[in-house]
């Protein structure tokens, strides 16, 4: 049980051509029972719909609420999913090119790519005025120094 417990394991889902065993026998009805409950008609359609990039409900929230802080308020509990549904209702971009599942959002393709562009151009606006003012101080400081040695 140690060693089970140790390893990372990933499953392969088997799907069972029919109940008798019998080669090359299919039982459609069994298939696609064992498909549905898998969910793998859903992962279907969903990607067939034109969603293929995914992302986490708590991954979304923590990654791009940098594009708005404000959309989602500081120090009181919110869902995770609520939390996304206000990030992205606040952002400027169109409804129809994502979709709120149960545990995920799903975007439509070149979506999350200018999502990622916005986050860095936030970041780099950050960063500048983090810099300049980093630089600010360090040239009053000198400046302090210039005039103390006078």
């Amino acid at each position: 049980m140690t060693n089970l417990r140790s390893t990372h394991p990933h499953f392969v889902r088997c799907i069972i051509p029919n109940e008798t065993k019998t080669p090359g026998a299919m039982e459609n009805p069994l298939v696609m029972h064992q498909l549905r409950c898998n969910g793998v008609l859903e992962g279907i359609r969903i990607c067939r719909k034109g969603f293929p990039n995914r992302i986490l409900y708590a991954d979304f929230k923590q990654r791009y609420r940098i594009l708005n802080p404000n959309s989602i308020p500081e120090g009181q509990f919110i869902d995770n999913m609520k939390a996304a549904e206000k990030l992205l209702g606040s952002l400027d971009i169109d409804h129809t090119q994502y979709r709120l599942g149960h545990t995920k959002v799903f975007f439509k393709a070149g979506l999350l790519g200018l999502l990622e562009e916005m986050r860095d151009d936030r970041l780099a606006l950050i960063i500048t005025a983090f810099q300049a003012r980093s630089r600010g101080l360090l040239a009053r400081i000198e400046f302090q120094k210039m005039v103390d040695r006078r």
